[in-house]
């Protein structure tokens, strides 16, 4: 009888614990799919990110800029979340290798570390929804945000490659990312090419069609380490100030991630 009471509570609470997983699951699973559903409504308004034609010669518009900055300013929260686990996860190492501190100290701060990672899948879910929501208020695709957030930042992210972030993937610009970005240059020079000859026309076409060779090549980990061309660089110097201090440093990966190519979701 006491047997078949206990493994009554074990059933019970093995079937408890079973529901919670399933619910929690299940709940995560909606949730991705309206995140993919809110990115899918921004991709049909203003296409794939690759498709994108920077402005022919150079020019970003202050109108283009300011909107770029309240996107930026969308996803701040976000930011301060994810250094918040890079952090935790550069703590979690440190501990591993710290020989003097007592074994109950090391479990309960690792503990809490872990606890923190944990939440980084949600905590990737509400970062792109802020930016791909920003962006379909802004009336910007993932082209021109991508476009102008490597033009803005390619000094920074270079520089990069000298923080506590280092080390970690998300500190990278992905092969995706880059591609789309070669692309997008190469569309930049392709169309100032069919605008006519001239020598300053000549000299930007080189210039794109350089850094893109570069980036395609593996030359170059991410974009204009030295800056953007010229006409680009003067659009965006009035707002150097406010892009500086909007810059995440360590996340450009999650910054410009999106959704898997060629999955259309309905509804």
């Amino acid at each position: 009888m006491k047997n078949s009471k206990r493994n009554g509570w074990r059933l019970l609470a093995m079937g408890t614990v079973i529901f919670f997983i399933g619910t929690g699951i299940y709940f995560y699973s909606v949730t991705v799919g309206e995140s993919k559903k809110l990115e899918q409504t921004l991709i049909e308004r203003h296409g794939w990110a690759d498709r994108y034609t920077p402005p022919v010669d150079g020019v970003l518009l202050p109108a283009r800029l300011e909107s770029f900055i309240r996107v930026r300013e969308a996803v701040q929260d976000n930011c301060v979340v994810f250094h918040k686990i890079l952090d935790d996860v550069i703590g979690l190492e440190a501990l591993e290798a710290d020989k003097d501190m007592p074994a109950g100290e090391k479990a309960s701060k690792s503990l809490d570390s872990f606890k923190s990672m944990f939440s980084i899948a949600p905590g990737f879910l509400e970062f792109m929804d802020a930016r791909n929501q920003a962006l379909l208020n802004e009336q910007m695709g993932l082209g021109e945000y991508i476009y102008i957030y490597l033009a803005a930042y390619g000094e920074q992210l270079a520089e990069d490659t000298n923080s506590v972030y280092a080390d970690m993937e998300e500190a990278h610009i992905s092969p995706r990312s880059r591609s789309e970005f070669t692309q997008m240059l190469l569309n930049q020079a392709n169309a100032l090419e069919a605008t006519g000859t001239g020598i300053e026309k000549t000299a930007l076409i080189g210039e794109l069609r350089g850094e893109a060779e570069a980036l395609d090549s593996g030359a170059q980990a991410s974009p204009w380490p030295n800056g953007p061309p010229e006409r680009t660089a003067e659009s965006l110097l009035p707002f150097r100030n406010q892009l500086s201090e909007l810059y995440c440093t360590g996340i450009v990966k999650t910054e410009l991630m999106q959704k898997n190519r060629g999955l259309s979701l309905e509804g």
